[in-house]
């Protein structure tokens, strides 16, 4: 019932920004007042690569590889996610910033015509770094500035999706593809949910369709919580994450064995409320 009146998005809608709380899929979401808001409460500085912040204009946000390359070409969300785009970083910590750098350009008049093109497409400057599997998906509704935008909290696809994967744990698949179809069928022109026909194959694809269609929305954390999965950066031929800049959450075990997934009560509230001790932190 929840998803109701909300219709999901088509091609057009899904790339073009998720920066307003008009699109059809939009169930809450919090209106951003521009005169009311400085930037730098904006979701968008931290998370959208067309934001003029100095985080993302030198460190573009960059998507998991793995999951990009498992998305095949007729999904058109895979859109969003610039596989081919230039490592313009000079002190990228790969190593591989810089034309003469970069293992995927061996021309470097097809080097800069990429970057041209990539900063034409999305309103950027020469003052933003490029990075292969950055992504578009969250986009300012006017790239290169510093205008706040909505921020969407719970959409249409999320409804589908908790759907499907409450159905697929009760091992009911006919009502997990059934809930699964919808979706992906918009997403993909060649979607077939029929080849997803076991318990654990839907529980995978769930996963996977859950990891791509709510990008950057912030679902990966607490679906990694439920699923009592680690982090490794480092498998299936690595995420593209750098191990230099991620440290100790370049590969981080399960939540039921490592308690650093559990936030910590803060420390104004354990000394201001009589009823919490030191003992009670988590």
């Amino acid at each position: 019932l929840a998803r109701d009146g909300f219709p999901l998005m088509n091609e057009a809608d899904w790339l073009s920004g998720f920066n307003t709380n008009n699109l059809s899929e939009v169930i809450w979401g919090s209106n951003v007042i521009d005169a009311e808001t400085t930037f730098f409460r904006s979701y968008f500085y931290l998370a959208s690569n067309t934001f003029n912040g100095s985080q993302i204009r030198n460190n573009p946000k960059i998507a998991d590889r793995r999951l990009i390359d498992a998305t095949p070409d007729t999904d058109y969300r895979k859109k969003a996610f610039i596989v081919d785009a230039p490592n313009t970083n000079s002190s990228a910590a790969n190593g591989e910033g810089g034309f003469g750098n970069d293992p995927n350009y061996t021309d470097e008049a097809v080097f800069d015509a990429r970057v041209a093109e990539l900063y034409a497409t999305y309103g950027l400057t020469s003052r933003f770094n490029l990075h292969p599997y950055m992504h578009f998906k969250l986009k300012n509704k006017n790239p290169g500035s510093i205008d706040p935008d909505d921020v969407i909290y719970m959409r249409t696809s999320e409804m589908y999706l908790i759907e499907a994967e409450a159905r697929a744990m009760l091992n009911d698949i006919p009502g997990a593809q059934a809930a699964l179809d919808p979706l992906g069928s918009e997403r993909d022109s060649a979607y077939d949910v029929n080849i997803y026909n076991t318990q654990q194959a839907l529980m995978d694809h769930i996963k996977f369709q859950r990891g791509l269609e709510l990008w950057g929305e912030g679902f990966g954390y607490t679906d990694k919580i439920r699923w009592d999965e680690g982090i490794d950066h480092a498998a299936d031929g690595g995420s593209g994450a750098s191990e230099i800049l991620y440290q100790q959450a370049y590969q981080v075990e399960r939540p039921s064995v490592n308690d650093a997934w559990i936030f910590k009560i803060p420390q104004a509230e354990i000394d201001a409320n009589p009823n919490l001790g030191p003992g009670d932190q988590n």
